[in-house]
């Protein structure tokens, strides 16, 4: 797999091996974050937004969304299932979440599941949250979440795991470099054919592991003076040595 961006296996295996996610209680607590910070929103860009589910789930409750992705192969997905549904007011777009640009600024850039880990450097860290700060209307809020140490160190580490479908079977296999902070993994796909066999295919990824205090200081140096930090959807305090995900609320001032 590319550093940026998504091997076209992963692609195909996306929604099958993310069936947990519920997409409409994350965007359940994305309203509340409008709510609870006093946020009138109607536009909302989606950052790595993968298949589409989110985008589907936000447009349905009224929002004009514009979703951006690295990957053709899952904004085509997205875009497809878009089609199907009957759904007209988002806006797919091949871009880049570390230099992205909008039509119409949103009142909320939201980027979900723990995909800034995938930004891989601190520099790459600092152009993703300015591109989201330029991006935002003023007084408009920034919402993340990230992997945290803990996961990093426990839960990633140097662990192997398997994930199945019906369809396809996911072999992972990690190594986690303490000094770098960063996570390889190692993809093996295998997927059903019409023959009733499976076929093979091989990827690699990575992520990055980024301290509570790096997230904060990249933050403040790209704008973001007010953010809040929260465990889980139902706003709980937590911190990166106790919980596996940490999600960020952060205002942009309003002039």
């Amino acid at each position: 797999m590319k550093k940026e961006g998504y091997g076209k296996y992963f692609v195909k295996a996306y929604d099958l091996l993310n069936t947990e996610i519920d997409y409409s209680k994350w965007c359940d607590f994305y309203e509340k974050c409008f709510e609870k910070y006093s946020i009138p929103v109607k536009n909302v860009c989606e950052t790595a937004c993968g298949t589409g589910n989110l985008a589907l789930e936000l447009s349905k409750r009224g929002y004009s969304v514009t979703a951006i992705d690295i990957s053709e192969d899952m904004l085509s997905e997205a875009d497809k299932k878009a089609f199907d549904a009957g759904i007209q007011n988002i806006r797919f777009t091949l871009q880049n979440m570390r230099d992205f640009e909008v039509y119409t600024k949103p009142q909320a850039v939201i980027c979900m599941a723990s995909s800034i880990n995938c930004l891989t450097s601190n520099v790459r860290l600092e152009e993703a949250f300015s591109s989201a700060f330029c991006a935002l209307d003023d007084g408009g809020v920034f919402i993340f979440d990230i992997s945290t140490k803990k996961k990093f160190e426990t839960v990633y580490a140097d662990n192997a795991y398997v994930l199945e479908d019906e369809k396809v079977l996911l072999a992972w296999q990690n190594f986690y470099n303490e000094k770098t902070k960063k996570c390889d993994f190692y993809l093996s796909f295998f997927f059903e054919n019409d023959a009733g066999c499976y076929d093979r295919y091989d990827e690699r990824s990575a992520e990055k592991m980024f301290s509570e205090k790096t997230i904060e200081k990249t933050l403040k140096k790209v704008g973001f003076n007010e953010f809040y930090t929260f465990a889980d959807l139902d706003f709980s305090k937590g911190n990166e040595n106790t919980h596996d995900r940490l999600f960020y609320i952060c205002k942009k001032k309003e002039n």
